[in-house]
């Protein structure tokens, strides 16, 4: 059956792009647990929890555009609008290929800026939350008027 040649190679190019795709992911796992560790933050199981859905999400994904690229191969559609330079490749899956290796690229060099800024933000909430709690305001009034007491000099109310 003439129709099922190039099915084959459309697989193997297929199946190497899965392969990138899944060492993209590995990088990213192994950038992040690394970027963690200078943080000293504690590494949990959720970070592999969140890469094996991504892992099934991903890969997934690559199967499903693999399998629309061998139906448009069977149907003969890129023939049928002459793109016979491309008949035997599995445009889609390389496209969707491509844009997860964009989206692990950013999330590697994104990871630690962004996890710090992330942060820094709670921090940031955190403490304007306890600044509007009166009894932190009295904690922090007396512990100053002490220290005044202790040094000989004024608080100034604000």
């Amino acid at each position: 059956m003439e129709i099922l040649n190039g099915i084959g190679q459309m697989l193997l190019i297929g199946g190497l792009a899965m392969i990138v795709v899944f060492l993209a992911m590995m990088m990213d796992l192994v950038s992040g647990l690394r970027k963690a560790r200078q943080r000293g933050e504690v590494r949990t199981s959720q970070a592999l929890k969140r890469t094996i859905t991504k892992f099934i999400t991903y890969e997934g994904s690559m199967v499903v555009a693999l399998g629309i690229d061998i139906l448009i191969h069977l149907s003969q559609l890129i023939r049928l609008f002459g793109l016979d330079t491309i008949y035997n490749v599995p445009v889609i899956a390389c496209l969707v290929g491509v844009f997860m290796l964009v989206v692990e690229f950013i999330s590697i060099r994104e990871k630690a800026e962004q996890k710090t800024r992330q942060q820094m933000s709670d921090a940031a909430v955190v403490l304007a939350a306890l600044l509007q709690n009166d009894s932190i305001k009295d904690v922090l009034r007396t512990s100053m008027e002490q220290q005044a007491k202790d040094t000989g000099s004024e608080v100034h109310d604000g």
